[in-house]
């Protein structure tokens, strides 16, 4: 992570720097200092998917766990029996935290929840108060050309004009970027003179002063086809 050189230096001046107080720091190349702060989001992303869901480590800790305690009571060794007790502890931990532990992407969740219930309601100026004031918004994938808050609040005041009969969610999912932005993908199903349209959306928030608050949206399909460049 330190930064190298070839060629021979003058001085420890050359390959140091020093802070206020006057102590010899070594000088970190640029791309290792983004090399950690991408490491970091991987492994916040990773922790975030762990707490989310804790069963595929959580079940054969357990499941391993009564193994060697079963094999250790019959055959009266006691070191099965001890890694035993300790893979029924890691698998009961695990389980523990994640339901302990309320990651970013389970608490920006329950906001594009509401906001998608404020919408389909007509509750236009709800749902404005849940975005950022630099907002943008998006069509067909994430490649295509952003366009600012002005176009999101008039895509959401048409949305609104709408009265759905029925709306529902069919999937959801929140992943964690940082510890305060998370992305939501979700499936919206609604009604309209009783007609199902289902369409596809990616929403991303940030958390700030005001709670978390949506930064993005990109209109990913709708009937399984990449949407109109404004609602109908």
């Amino acid at each position: 992570g330190y930064a190298m050189r070839t060629q021979p230096v003058r001085g420890l001046s050359a390959w140091t720097g020093r802070n206020r107080i006057g102590q010899m720091i070594p000088l970190l190349h640029a791309s290792a200092a983004s090399d950690v702060i991408g490491l970091r989001m991987r492994l916040m992303v990773e922790f975030d998917a762990l707490m989310a869901n804790p069963y595929p480590l959580a079940i054969p800790f357990a499941l391993l766990g009564l193994a060697l305690l079963g094999f250790a009571l019959r055959e009266g060794y006691a070191r099965p029996r001890h890694a035993g007790v300790g893979c029924l502890g890691m698998g009961f931990g695990l389980w523990l935290a994640a339901t302990l532990v309320e990651t970013p992407a389970e608490r920006a969740v329950p906001v594009v929840e509401a906001l998608v219930a404020e919408v389909c309601q007509g509750q236009i100026e709800a749902a404005r108060r849940r975005l950022h004031p630099e907002a943008g918004w998006a069509v067909g994938d994430e490649r295509s050309p952003r366009q600012g808050f002005a176009t999101l609040d008039r895509q959401i005041t048409r949305a609104g004009r709408y009265r759905f009969s029925s709306w529902d969610i069919l999937r959801i999912k929140g992943t964690t970027l940082r510890s305060d932005r998370v992305k939501v993908d979700l499936k919206v199903r609604v009604v309209d003179g009783g007609r199902p349209i289902a369409s596809t959306w990616q929403i991303e928030l940030r958390d700030g002063t005001n709670g978390w608050q949506v930064t993005d949206v990109l209109w990913r399909t709708l009937l399984g086809q990449r949407p109109p460049s404004r609602m109908p």
